[in-house]
């Protein structure tokens, strides 16, 4: 038996304390690529290259440019809390290093097989170090260019049960990717190269416009679309690009956003952007946006979280008023925010604005083809169809007298005590929706082959995804399959959408998929969230002429479909107006 008087407070072994390190330094090879990146910036690095095989798994590599270590300093840094960025505690209150805690490489070196070499600059040789499990088995002078080439081999290969957590190589990439597409976002200057399985798989040469790189990184078709942002105050800088009102997408994840060029998620920041956005974008879509804030060290936290996604500032609320009142300024500088009938500032694009988000408040009339209240309207729709008695409206769309259409946006019907607004991109993205709902219930989308074969450009992370997903793709219609590292091959689309841009459709379908790997869904089910962005993307859209017959189709569709008083995305689909209301407005009641 256990002596109930000995000891009960031990000192943990080094080892032991190195691999507890890892478990919140290292999540997965992405995290390997994101620690020794930012140390090679933190070396002053120009050049940087990525090699990873496996996903990462089997090897990560970063070599850079840097300064380089003398053999000194290499030891010390694969000691734990060594580091060469901060020295007192007054520095951890102005941070401006990307690393600083000192325990990334002992962490990683626990959890791995790691080999560093490096040379530093003016060295006449270099020094190799060759780690196993977190124990030194080597450490010799080496050859070597000027800089530090770290090797990071067999992750968690002596840690099983964390080992046997990573998903799979493609998956592993993804992540990656997508990390390494915000590092190059948030420094152009830095020119990177990055290898796949001994393939190169991305390069993006160092520039001077940010706007040139962003293309570079995410699309030019992206960056056509944005318009800068800057604001200074003073303590507070913020400068970047956020997309017109014209260009939006169907989640958050174009949402880029750096503190003193550190990639972030902050809720704060992230409320901020999206409120300048509440009134001119429909509800449930995102603009892109790849915003820069520069606050002094001393007035934001970065040490708040192990991976350093998070930060805390020292003034929120001066933070959240800058970032609105700029995003606010940048889109009504080009009038974005005027009138629709409003003649263009010159040089503006001319573009119609989409319809108003719902606010709360709405009258209950908006909702009386529902019947339902406002309150009780649904926001997020089942994967199963509703009842009969739920899916029928109070009349039926093609027993109205059909007025036309109005401002190539709205239908306009005589119902038998008023009109009704019929919102036609609403009215037909609920119909496409439905209608790819159904056949996925009925066992399958039916795919209608494309006569060429198109090649979408696309993020590498996002090829990942896709690539990750080709065999679930085809029960909703598509034939998807990669086309080396930053493109895919759409060889079919969903035979619904049928004319459709197949380029669009798949942007639309990639973000989805990216969405849905690290957040819970928008609707219960994540195909529910793909058919609803498959929809948006193939309606016809506000400013579209459309001939009777077409307008007389779309109002039979809505009467074949199960009801529902709004688009999948949340936007009202019909508006009545009664004629005691008009009656009211021109002084007869």
């Amino acid at each position: 038996m256990r002596d109930s008087n000995g000891p009960r407070v031990r000192l943990l072994p080094d080892a032991l304390i190195d691999q507890i390190a890892a478990g919140e330094v290292v999540e997965r090879p992405a995290s390997v690529v994101k620690e020794l990146v930012e140390n090679a910036l933190d070396a002053g690095a120009q050049r940087i290259r990525v090699d990873v095989r496996e996903g990462g798994a089997a090897l990560v590599a970063v070599t850079d440019d840097g300064h380089g270590m003398n053999p000194a300093d290499a030891r010390l840094a694969v000691e734990r809390h060594a580091t060469s960025k901060i020295a007192t505690g007054a520095d951890l209150e102005r941070i401006a290093t990307f690393g600083f805690r000192g325990e990334a490489l002992p962490a990683i070196a626990s959890v791995s097989k790691l080999r560093l070499r490096t040379r530093a600059r003016g060295a006449a040789e270099g020094f190799e170090l060759r780690i196993d499990g977190g124990k030194l088995l080597d450490a010799r002078a080496a050859g070597g260019p000027e800089g530090t080439r770290i090797e990071v081999a067999d992750l968690f290969g002596n840690v099983p049960a964390r080992r046997k957590f990573l998903k799979s190589a493609t998956t592993e990439w993804g992540h990656v990717a997508e990390w390494l597409a915000r590092a190059a976002l948030a420094l152009p200057a830095v020119h990177f190269d990055v290898r796949r399985d001994d393939r190169d798989a991305v390069s993006w040469p160092a520039v001077t416009d940010p706007l040139e790189r962003i293309a570079a990184v995410l699309s030019e078709r992206d960056a056509e679309g944005l318009v800068a942002v800057q604001c200074d105050d003073g303590s507070l800088r913020l400068d970047g690009f956020v997309s017109n009102p014209a260009s939006h997408r169907p989640t958050a994840a174009g949402l880029h956003v750096f503190v003193n060029r550190r990639p972030v998620r902050d809720r704060l920041l992230r409320h901020a952007l999206l409120d300048a956005y509440r009134d001119v974008l429909p509800r449930g879509r995102y603009p892109t946006a790849v915003l820069f804030l520069e606050v002094p060290a001393a007035a934001v936290d970065v040490n708040v979280h192990p991976a350093k996604w998070e930060v805390r500032f020292a003034e929120p609320n001066a933070v959240h008023r800058l970032v609105g009142r700029a995003v606010r300024d940048a889109l009504s500088a080009r009038r974005w925010l005027g009138a629709a009938s409003d003649t263009p500032a010159a040089g503006a694009p001319a573009w119609r604005p989409a319809a108003d988000a719902v606010r709360e408040g709405q009258p209950a009339a908006d909702w009386i083809f529902a019947g339902v209240a406002p309150s009780t309207a649904p926001q997020a729709l089942p994967f199963e169809p509703p009842s009969a008695a739920a899916s029928a409206p109070g009349l039926r769309f093609s027993s109205l007298r059909l007025l036309g259409q109005a401002l190539a946006t709205y239908l306009v019907a005589e119902s038998g005590d008023g009109i009704v607004l019929i919102d036609q991109h609403a009215a037909h993205e609920r119909v496409l929706y439905e209608r790819l709902r159904g056949a996925w219930r009925e066992g399958g989308v039916e795919r209608q082959p494309l006569l060429l074969t198109e090649s979408v450009e696309l993020p590498a992370d996002r090829v990942a995804r896709l690539a990750a997903a080709q065999d679930a793709l085809l029960r909703i219609g598509f034939e998807i399959e990669p086309f080396g590292e930053r493109a895919v091959a759409v060889r079919a689309i969903p035979a619904l959408l049928a004319g459709r841009d197949p380029a669009a459709l798949v942007r639309g379908l990639a973000d989805e998929l990216a969405a849905g790997q690290g957040s819970a869904p928008r609707h219960p089910d994540l195909a529910d969230v793909i058919f609803a962005s498959l929809a948006c993307h193939a309606a016809r859209r506000a400013g579209d002429r459309l001939d009777p017959r077409e307008q007389e189709s779309l109002l039979a569709a809505l009467d074949a479909i199960p009801w529902a008083p709004t688009c999948p995305h949340g936007r009202p689909v019909a508006v009545p107006i009664a004629r005691g209301e008009l009656e009211r407005r021109f002084g007869r009641a």
